[in-house]
């Protein structure tokens, strides 16, 4: 299937399905054991550490491409770094977490879709 289908495609599942997020301490990590394809979001130095964590979890519920976001947040000081990950293919989806000091992976999750409608009655 081309790019735009499976976009729309993703898109609808992320209409009619739950998402919710699971989290892990460190750094994302794909199941071909790389860090994967990922964008960095802006954060910034004036909000706290909890409005930049909002931020970039919403823009990955926004995206139908995104499989789930990290967030760095140094011990003291500096900036706290937001990276939303994108899948095109199944060996790009986040699989686990490595160590690393101060990062926590959230794995976007769906819930099941909903069951079809009963078939109608004689």
């Amino acid at each position: 299937p081309s790019a735009s289908s499976r976009f729309a495609a993703a898109w609808r599942a992320s209409r009619t399905r739950m998402v919710w997020y699971f989290g892990r301490a460190g750094a994302c990590v794909t199941r071909a054991g790389g860090p994967g394809k990922y964008d960095s979001a802006s954060t910034s130095n004036s909000l706290s550490y909890a409005e930049n964590h909002a931020t970039c979890r919403r823009s990955c519920d926004v995206d139908a491409f995104c499989v789930g976001y990290s967030v760095y947040a140094p011990l003291v000081g500096g900036q706290v770094e937001c990276k939303t990950y994108k899948a095109q293919a199944p060996e790009d989806a986040i699989a686990g977490a490595t160590p690393s000091s101060g990062t926590t992976c959230y794995a976007k999750k769906y819930s099941p879709p909903p069951p079809p409608p009963p078939p109608p009655l004689p």
